[in-house]
């Protein structure tokens, strides 16, 4: 068994998940592609999130050139595509998001973005299945299965997870502000993954580094083992309606 078929098995246990858990990782060169077995390339252009909803509906190995994403987000967020003035000034969010100018220049100004040209090429997959080694692990899951991995990421260390999110581009969150900070972040699937990714309106999204998945495997086996676990189990009482309407039934029968 390789290495991310039991990582995934590790998770599956813990979360339940309903979709593959999604291994991920930026390549400087796009060559690097021809290198990954079973790789499936996108015929036309695309949405960056979209590979992602190959990878976790349908098990398959997607890889995507610069060239190949139509997401100007996503393009500068990961540093496919230069940040250009029009974007800078908030062009992007003024009228859709923001009401004024200055509100969308602000938003814009706190997106998480990739040096220009650092990387050229990403590639996805269902964890359970792939060749190559991940930069970091995506998972799409309902609140509870988040909250889970939340626990099991505070185990060791204690204290809070904050999010930060405007609930657009959400590779920004997910991919390049997990590659430079290096930490577990949460966030919310935006219009883009929801109209073209498939993500429902129960999802949250985890997005995992690679170098504290142990940590956060281990932070949930612990407290599985403390009897917080997924799916939460639920309190069984005795539902006063029945025992009234029995009682009801019995003075009927006696009379």
């Amino acid at each position: 068994m390789s290495k991310y078929k039991e990582l995934d098995g590790q998770l599956n246990k813990y979360l339940r998940l309903a979709t593959f858990p999604v291994a991920v990782k930026l390549l400087a060169n796009p060559e690097e592609l021809n290198d990954i077995k079973f790789l499936k390339k996108p015929e036309t252009k695309l949405a960056l999130c979209q590979i992602f909803s190959y990878a976790r509906y349908y098990g398959w190995t997607m890889g995507c050139e610069r060239e190949d994403n139509v997401c100007p987000l996503a393009g500068i967020s990961l540093g496919f595509e230069r940040s250009n003035k029009l974007f800078e000034e908030g062009a992007f969010f003024v009228g859709r998001y923001n009401e004024t100018k200055e509100a969308a220049k602000k938003t814009t100004a706190t997106m998480p973005k990739l040096p220009f040209e650092q990387y050229n090429a990403i590639v996805s997959g269902a964890l359970n299945r792939i060749d190559f080694q991940p930069d970091l692990i995506l998972i799409w899951g309902n609140s509870a299965q988040i909250m889970r991995i939340i626990q099991g990421s505070l185990w060791k260390l204690g204290g809070r997870i904050s999010i930060s999110t405007f609930c657009d581009g959400v590779c920004a969150d997910t991919i390049s502000n997990a590659i430079l900070t290096k930490e577990l972040q949460i966030a919310f699937p935006c219009l883009g993954d929801r109209r073209y990714g498939k993500a429902a309106d129960t999802d949250l999204i985890a997005s995992i580094p690679m170098g504290i998945i142990d940590e956060i495997i281990e932070g949930m086996e612990k407290t599985h083992k403390a009897g917080t676990r997924y799916p939460i189990p639920y309190q069984i009482s005795t539902p006063e309606y029945f025992v009234k309407l029995k009682k009801q039934l019995e003075k009927v029968e006696k009379n």
